[in-house]
């Protein structure tokens, strides 16, 4: 019988090693907001903070899929997740020596290119160490679990910043990950390999090179593959859901790429935008660890209505600019209200998204499906982000982020034709 076997009764989780997921998390969870911030140190405007959105989200689209398969392919969870993890500790050590913009992007690029491979391959562990029917809490545990290691990063940070240059502040996140590789070690186990994983060991070039010959991301790179349907009905759910999934977040990274500048325009300190963040974190964890696993609607209203109110936060963001020409003390209540309200919706939304793509998949591909959504996120954070950039520093925060708002509503006729909160 495999690990996941559906017909095992359930079984004691073996997730000791959930709490390596700690300190990486400390690491990795808010890179994009520190190198935003030394960006800006060094003279970066928001055109420049989307190109390096934008090459860290390419990074992401290429490299999840290629972690996944990897993975699955290899049979091996464990190793994979060390193997990150001692990698990303020397790269962080870099980033804060960097004295360039274009430094700073192909670092950071580096860096997500490396990181992109944590989550699909922590989730897809985590689901086989749970060991019967009950993954999807295993799921929201480790949601959680992040959510902790990503708020006490943000703590640790925000009162670094205030003592210290923000670049310095990656000599903690490199000492964060050696943390988490020896907690791995120390307890993390290989989950049995079933025989509907097929593992595939690479051990030579010849086996990378037929490995290689069927990576998703370069089934995807070929343009005669690409046929649009007529309409929405001949995709199936998990497509549909990818491609709600596009469009609702090209229109929130086209957004996002505008938040930490227009914060350090309203004359917000590094390190009162990474206490926001704190807040952001503490949302984040409260509703994926209480909220988001107690929702059982299976009315597509509910997301819907999440969608909705989405939009109208980042219209919210729209009005903040004018307070730079209206200057208030009390600005920075603002953005944190919004933002916390903004994180509690993320979170609803992300953890059924997550559980409807893992029932969806084939038992073989299941790293590989979460590795493909995050590999859709990642092209429509590049895409979003460019754009974003590119009119917001051409028109203004105002208008980019009412048509951040438009475009990322487009999702709502897209989301209504699936139930995301079924998972067959």
């Amino acid at each position: 019988m495999g690990a996941n076997d559906p017909s095992m009764p359930d079984q004691k989780p073996t997730t000791r090693w959930h709490f390596s997921m700690i300190p990486i998390y400390m690491a990795i969870g808010s890179p994009s907001l520190l190198a935003t911030l030394v960006a800006l140190s060094l003279g970066a405007n928001v055109a420049d903070i989307g190109a390096m959105t934008a090459a860290g989200a390419v990074a992401t689209f290429v490299f999840s899929t290629v972690w996944g398969r990897l993975s699955d392919f290899s049979g091996r969870r464990k190793r994979y997740l060390l193997l990150f993890f001692m990698a990303l500790g020397p790269v962080f050590l870099t980033l804060s020596m960097v004295n360039s913009v274009p430094q700073l992007i192909l670092l950071y690029t580096l860096l997500v290119g490396i990181g992109s491979g944590v989550a699909p391959i922590a989730v897809m562990y985590t689901v086989e160490c749970s060991k019967g029917k009950g993954w999807e809490g295993g799921v929201a545990k480790y949601n959680s679990i992040t959510s902790v290691g990503n708020i006490l990063g943000l703590v640790v940070y925000s009162i670094g910043a205030r003592f210290y240059e923000t670049r310095t502040l990656f000599y903690i996140s490199s000492i964060m990950c050696l943390l988490a590789a020896l907690l791995l070690w120390r307890t993390g186990q290989e989950p049995e390999i079933t025989l509907e994983r097929h593992p595939f060991p690479v051990r030579t070039l010849r086996d990378t090179e037929s490995l290689l010959q069927s990576m998703p991301f370069l089934h995807y790179l070929d343009l005669r593959r690409i046929k649009p349907p007529r309409n929405l009905r001949q995709l199936k759910p998990l497509q549909l859901l990818l491609l709600a999934v596009f469009v609702h977040w090209v229109g929130i990274s086209f957004f996002g790429v505008g938040q930490t500048p227009l914060m350090k325009a309203l004359g917000l300190s590094d390190s009162l935008i990474l206490a926001i963040s704190v807040g952001n974190g503490v949302a984040s964890a409260v509703t994926f660890f209480w909220i988001a696993p107690r929702v059982k609607s299976d009315k597509i209203r509910f997301i819907n209505r999440v969608v909705v109110a989405r939009c109208c936060l980042v219209l919210g963001w729209a009005a903040l600019p004018i307070f730079l020409s209206h200057p208030v003390s009390f600005v920075f209540v603002f953005p944190l209200v919004i933002s916390i309200f903004f994180n509690i919706f993320y979170a609803v939304i992300w953890l059924p998204i997550t559980n409807f793509a893992i029932s969806q998949a084939p038992l073989d591909r299941k790293g590989s499906i979460i590795g493909e959504l995050m590999s859709v996120m990642g092209i429509s954070n590049a895409i979003g982000s460019v754009l974003g950039g590119l009119a917001i520093t051409a028109y203004g925060y105002t208008v980019g982020f009412v048509a951040a708002s438009m475009i990322a509503f487009l999702a709502f006729p897209i989301i209504s034709r699936i139930n995301i909160m079924e998972s067959n």
